[in-house]
């Protein structure tokens, strides 16, 4: 499994060695502080369509437990960024302060005096992923009358639409949606919730394949609904 937030860009693509130079500008390996931040250049591969991906890594302590006791260490975590070459990147879910790194990595990287932003997702984009969708797997939504409980979740291994659960609760809020999507060639499942994470779905999924999955979400469900003006923002309405 894996998550994602989605960046949209200025630029519909981008010369994949401008990136890789942005890449290797911004190394990890280049600073000298105790706790190192940066891309990591040797994780570069390109694929198909030119859409080209990388890791951005972050080193911090933590409490080592051993036999003697416990010590502080270093670990590095790690998160994906991959350049869709159709006007977005995606960067893998982290918490807000990490996500703010990875952002202003992202502008000097590909050289932008921008601050990026994440696309969030309100209800009514939720609405139109299941319009999108050939399957609804999962909702998760909070009900809007008081008798129901506060927080609902159902799946189902057909389609939810065809439920009597689905005529229950289709007015509520949607929080969350599971679906299949129509004519995809990535053998995966895909989540979307209101916070603007995506999820692919599935056990130890390449990267070339999470690139295609991303590349046809972004092309397929985001774009068509994204101001062409604006950059930032939600889909359906744009800061």
């Amino acid at each position: 499994m894996a998550s994602y937030k989605i960046v949209p860009l200025r630029d519909e693509s981008i010369d994949t060695e401008a990136i890789e130079a942005g890449i290797e500008a911004t190394s990890a390996f280049h600073s000298d502080a105790d706790l190192r931040s940066g891309m990591l250049p040797q994780t570069f591969n390109v694929g198909a369509d030119g859409v080209c991906w990388a890791e951005y890594g972050r080193e911090a302590y933590y409490d080592l437990t051993t036999l003697e006791g416990t010590e502080e260490t270093k670990r590095a975590d790690r998160y994906a960024v991959i350049f869709l070459q159709n006007g977005y990147v995606a960067i893998a879910k982290a918490t807000n302060e990490v996500e703010q790194e990875i952002l202003t990595t992202l502008a000097a990287v590909l050289d932008e005096d921008v601050k990026f932003e994440t696309i969030e997702f309100d209800e009514e984009d939720l609405r139109t992923v299941i319009e999108e969708s050939s399957r609804v797997q999962r909702v998760d939504v909070s009900p809007n009358k008081r008798e129901r409980p506060d927080y609902v979740s159902a799946q189902d291994r057909g389609d939810l639409r065809e439920t009597d659960w689905w005529e229950q609760y289709f007015g509520d809020t949607f929080e969350q949606v599971r679906v299949d999507l129509p004519n995809r060639n990535i053998a995966v499942e895909v989540g979307f919730d209101d916070t603007g994470r995506i999820t692919l779905y599935g056990r130890e999924i390449e990267m070339a394949v999470q690139a295609e999955a991303m590349r046809y979400l972004t092309d397929e469900i985001i774009d068509p609904y994204r101001s062409p003006s604006d950059f930032q923002g939600t889909l359906g309405g744009y800061k």
